[in-house]
């Protein structure tokens, strides 16, 4: 060996320390972030841009500034095989419910497409003109800003697979999160959470026999709880923050993180579904006054403030909310005789946790009681035009109730008992319900995406219930939103769905 390589080996760098391994707290964190950054795309919109800006770095600094303790789930490191595990399911479940149109997309997704479609080719704010009278875009826009912003450069195309992925970045992070969190199999765990759902086939098969709706949950006209599988096919825009809600306050509940972090997460995700913010809201609540005197932490102190950056946002959700369909549903004929057939039919797995209370771990007991309740009090008012309050403020609530009752589930032995019995029974008929779902994701042909505008995806759809949920009347937007615009986007006469299998696609 020469001089000069013996000088060259001394004189290298000693071997770097291996790097530390990324741990489950970024994959949190990241989670948020998403729900920050959709506010923060939003904000430009708005002449007070900057208090809504403000806000979502206030709230990042709390985010990424937290520590989580030492040995807990959040410090550990990530387990790369079950994250790809979920991320991949993730994926097929949101192909499989429309996105990308991959597969058949329900009618939910042609407003959905429009949505999107305006956004990408307008940017925020948008503006529509019908039968003589101006409206703005009001609507829970956070699962599209992000994907629009992308598809400004990557056309629509590139924009719904932006959507796909930021949707499957969400899903994915959540069913990891939880199913570490549950500390059982997690094969068994993760399928039966997924199908997790009400006994929506007894009622179909008492009323109409053997002819049954491919959509198990209209059972009745008044009040539905969704399966998981309804909700991502049909509603990811509310069922993702609804998760995330719930996942955030069950480890709040375990001591993983702390308040503030809910607090900001409950913000940021006014913009993707306030019904779903409104049904996290009392749990929320009830988790901080039993925090007693460290509600008041200087962390949660600041989380509070960053909030209130974020009220422009709600002021913007509610205006011209009134014109919305809202009401006491216990005031209607037969709501005495449907109200314990509903609670019966959705949520029988109360019973499976009650008669196994002592399996339930103790920090989660308090949390799993309130959702129960707050189940047991949504079906008393309603709210939207097919009672919308029920099925997406319940969204927290059950992903809570998932959690346990599958917790259980998974747990208990296969010994043919009557506890063990009556879980097989709850699992086998109400998997109907999300088995027909994806059949009908399966069989149904799928069709191309739609670039038509909102307002005329609304008129080829459902002219006789205009989108008040979409649309609010110009007169009542306030000057702090920001001029308007002369553009106005109006009823376009053409085809919109060619290709569509069961919708008459009309040019008028």
């Amino acid at each position: 060996m020469t001089t000069t390589t013996l000088q060259a080996k001394d004189e290298a760098p000693a071997r770097a320390a291996p790097r530390a391994p990324l741990r489950n707290l970024l994959l949190l964190q990241l989670g948020v972030l998403v729900f920050l950054l959709s506010n923060a795309a939003l904000a430009f919109g708005f002449r007070a841009a900057a208090s809504i800006l403000v806000g979502c770095a206030h709230g990042a600094f709390l985010l990424f500034s937290f520590r989580p303790k030492q040995n807990s789930l959040l410090a550990a490191p990530i387990d790369a095989k079950t994250l790809a595990a979920c991320l991949a399911l993730a994926v097929a479940l949101l192909l499989l419910g429309g996105e990308t149109h991959r597969f058949y997309a329900n009618l939910d997704w042609l407003v959905r497409d429009a949505v999107l479609s305006d956004l990408t080719r307008e940017g925020f704010p948008l503006f529509y003109r019908y039968d003589g009278q101006d409206y703005l875009l009001r609507a829970p826009l956070g699962m599209y800003l992000l994907p629009a912003m992308i598809g400004r450069y990557a056309g629509l195309a590139g924009a719904h697979i932006a959507m796909l992925a930021q949707n499957a970045l969400l899903l994915g992070v959540c069913l990891y999160v939880v199913v570490k969190l549950a500390g059982v199999r997690a094969a068994p765990f993760l399928a039966l959470f997924i199908l997790f759902s009400g006994l929506d086939i007894a009622p179909q098969l008492l009323r109409n026999g053997l002819d049954l709706s491919d959509h198990l949950e209209w059972w009745n006209s008044s009040i539905q709880y969704s399966s998981h599988v309804t909700q991502l096919f049909w509603v990811p825009n509310h069922a993702l923050p609804g998760w995330w809600a719930a996942l955030l306050l069950l480890l709040l509940a375990r001591g993983e993180i702390d308040l503030s972090i809910v607090a900001i997460l409950f913000a940021a995700s006014l913009l993707w579904s306030p019904l779903a913010a409104v049904g996290a809201a009392p749990l929320i609540g009830f988790c901080a006054l039993r925090l007693g005197p460290a509600l008041f932490s200087s962390r949660n102190i600041a989380a509070v403030m960053a909030g209130l950056a974020f009220l422009p946002v709600a002021l913007y959700l509610t205006i011209d909310a009134e014109s919305v369909k809202h009401g006491w549903l216990v005031a209607l004929p037969g709501f005495a005789l449907l109200y314990p057939a509903f609670i019966l039919v959705e949520i029988p797995h109360v019973a499976i946790l009650v008669a196994a209370r002592d399996a339930i771990a103790k920090s989660d007991r308090a949390l799993i009681g309130a959702a129960v309740v707050v189940l047991l009090a949504l079906p008393f008012y309603y709210f939207g035009p097919n009672n919308d309050l029920a099925m997406r403020a319940s969204v927290p609530a059950l992903f809570v109730l998932a959690f346990a009752f599958v917790r259980i589930a998974v747990a208990t032995p296969r010994d043919g008992g009557i506890l063990a019995s009556a879980i097989s029974i709850i699992v086998i008929v109400s998997a109907t319900t999300p088995g027909m779902e994806i059949k009908r994701a399966l069989v149904a042909p799928a069709f191309a995406i739609s670039d038509c505008d909102l307002l005329t995806g609304w008129r080829k759809t459902d002219p006789q219930n205009f989108p008040t949920n979409y649309l609010a009347r110009l007169e009542k937007v306030p000057a702090w939103l920001g001029a308007a615009t002369n553009a106005r986007l109006e009823i376009e006469q053409r085809s919109c769905w060619p290709d569509h299998p069961h919708l008459p696609d009309s040019r008028k």
